[in-house]
């Protein structure tokens, strides 16, 4: 797939058996982990990693890996971190929350100076409160709960999916929608999207908002999508997986719903357009980074790295954005002077000075919504899917929205929440 543009400043069953199984995790990841020290000498700097992958509802094997590739790079490439490796710890959680909470004592029992891409289901609110009383600091990752937006130890370069849907949002209101339809999974999280969207389509001066819930397991939404269809809107936002986006899209189509189509970046993948057929046509998909075929040369780096190290690894919004917080953790690591401790690490995060971002938007602690204290990135790209290729949805005249946007060249990055300042 292409992307079309021409310019971007640098896309417990039982509690004993999950700690005994947990017991051995980071030195398992570790054994057979494939980071290569690239000759370097001295001790090795660590990270750790808590990723949800054994899980039926979402899978982050693919952070796994990049976290691998990635460290390998900086090795090989640029040197490690000061003449020293960089090697990432990565364990399973299963989304569980005792097991989580094994995750991140074993780490830390390891020695890491600081964990890097955390997605997990179970960790912000499970493990995030042991990692602030342990004074250590996350680096990027994709945000799951409202603990990991607000926490002094986070630090993520991309607003996640909670900042994918409020984007869309703002992209439809600035491109003259006033009536919203959304659709959303019959989950406590689903209904708090939908919850959360229909106060901000208000903000954004809306005259209509209309949400309804379904089932993600459902072998047909068309109902669901007729329903929508027959309010009309001029808009509409899908909450929804990989798993049934392909279904979920093919419905849109029988349901004969014309309204533009908005979903987060989730299901961008070879996996859903080759099920989905030309039913993804004209689709909206919102991007925490550009997409992986990008013209720029943050995108090559990102292509030539992880096609050499994992050329079977589909590059995707999640895989670019586990690079992002890779390079991230790269440049604060390098900066730090002296011992590279937990401490150090985090006293240069919470310096909070801007970083030029790596296939993301460049983050700014100054323009940080007030809403999520801690994204400091919070622009989305919006781009959309046509026969293989996306093409970036400009924002030409935005009116009273200026302020959600940021345009650079022909791209215009989204922020879902106005920046506090």
């Amino acid at each position: 797939m292409s992307f079309r543009s021409r310019s971007l400043r640098r896309g417990v069953a039982a509690v004993a058996i999950a700690t005994l199984a947990l017991a051995g995790c980071v030195a398992e990841e570790s054994k057979d982990s494939t980071t290569s020290t690239g000759g370097l000498k001295g001790d090795p700097i660590k990270l750790g990693s808590v990723l949800t992958i054994t899980n039926p509802a979402w899978s982050n094997g693919s952070v796994k890996t990049v976290n691998e590739v990635w460290a390998s790079y900086i090795n090989k490439e640029l040197g490690g971190i000061n003449g020293r490796p960089v090697v990432v710890e990565s364990c399973d959680d299963h989304g569980d929350p005792a097991k989580t909470s094994q995750c991140l004592n074993n780490l830390m029992d390891s020695g890491v100076v600081g964990l890097v891409n955390v997605s997990s289901l179970a960790f912000g609110a499970n493990a995030l409160p042991a990692l602030e009383k342990a004074g250590m600091a996350n680096i990027g990752g994709w945000p799951v709960t409202s603990d990991e937006y607000h926490s002094a130890n986070n630090f993520p370069t991309t607003p996640g999916a909670a900042g994918s849907y409020p984007a869309l949002a703002v992209h439809f209101a600035a491109t003259g929608a006033k009536k919203l339809a959304v659709a959303y999974t019959n989950t406590p999280s689903g209904q708090a999207v939908g919850d959360e969207l229909k106060k901000q389509w208000e903000s954004l001066g809306g005259t209509s908002y209309f949400m309804t819930e379904f089932d993600a397991a459902g072998a047909d939404f068309t109902p669901t999508l007729s329903k929508i269809a027959a309010q009309k809107p001029d808009a509409v936002i899908l909450a929804v997986g990989e798993g049934p986006a392909p279904r979920m899209f093919k419905s849109a189509k029988v349901a004969g719903l014309n309204a533009p189509i908005g979903v987060s970046a989730t299901p961008a993948t070879k996996k859903v357009f080759d099920a989905a057929g030309d039913a993804a046509n004209g689709i909206y998909f919102g991007f925490a980074s550009v997409p992986s075929d990008y013209d720029s040369e943050d995108a090559k780096t990102y292509r030539d790295v992880l096609e050499k190290g994992a050329p079977d690894l589909e590059l995707t919004n999640q895989t670019a954005v586990a690079v992002s917080s890779m390079q991230y953790a790269y440049d604060i690591l390098s900066s730090v002077k002296g011992d590279i401790t937990k401490e150090s690490v985090l006293k240069k995060l919470q310096e909070n000075k801007p970083w030029k971002g790596f296939l993301t938007h460049p983050t700014d602690p100054e323009h940080a919504p007030e809403s999520m204290p801690q994204i400091s990135n919070p622009y989305t790209l919006i781009a959309q899917y046509e026969d293989g290729k996306f093409t970036p949805a400009p924002i030409k005249e935005p009116g009273d929205l200026a302020k959600y946007i940021d345009t650079e060249g022909d791209l215009s990055w989204v922020a879902g929440t106005p920046p506090k300042n």
